[in-house]
């Protein structure tokens, strides 16, 4: 599933979100959300904001007004192709 889950989004430069992931796999994100959060500690994928900047580096995560309305979106990394 992991794999499956990479080439989801390898081709989706703005990524996806955790419920549009689901979907494409067709399970509930209960069940995927462990997987990408395994997947972003490794480095493989990268948690980008809805307005496409890097969650990481901006420092105001807790309070983001559009992750609250619009989510997290995931990416995966240059490196993890």
């Amino acid at each position: 599933m992991l794999t499956q889950l990479l080439m989801i989004l390898e081709n989706k430069e703005s990524g996806l979100s955790l419920s549009e992931i689901s979907r494409a796999m067709n399970a509930q994100p209960s069940a995927i959300i462990s997987m990408i959060e395994m997947l972003v500690k490794k480095g493989k994928l990268m948690e980008v904001g809805p307005d496409g900047k890097f969650c990481a580096t901006c420092g105001s995560e807790s309070d983001c007004n559009l992750l609250k309305a619009r989510g997290k979106r995931y990416v995966v990394t240059s490196h993890s192709l």
